[in-house]
């Protein structure tokens, strides 16, 4: 299973945990398992429109680009906070 790491705003709504499991191939299934473990995450990471726009997702260190995106066993995940700004 993928280790997948919440900003703090998500935590609550995963019970807590900073760090979770989830199992899938990809980004998108490994989102919906964390939302089938943890119900209260449900449409907060992705809607139907894709990645939530205040959402950046990593597999390790590289910014994945898409739902499609490639996960395997030993992946990390990173869920944050998108920082948008500059002049």
């Amino acid at each position: 299973m993928a280790t997948v790491h919440l900003f703090a705003t998500l935590r609550p709504l995963a019970g807590g945990n900073s760090t979770v499991h989830a199992e899938g191939s990809t980004l998108r299934e490994v989102v919906e398992d964390l939302e089938r473990q943890f119900p209260a995450l449900r449409g907060r990471i992705i809607d139907d429109g894709g990645v939530r726009p205040e959402i950046f997702l990593a597999v390790g260190s590289t910014e994945a680009f898409g739902l499609s995106d490639t996960v395997t066993d030993d992946s990390e995940i990173h869920i944050l906070a998108a920082i948008a700004g500059g002049s």
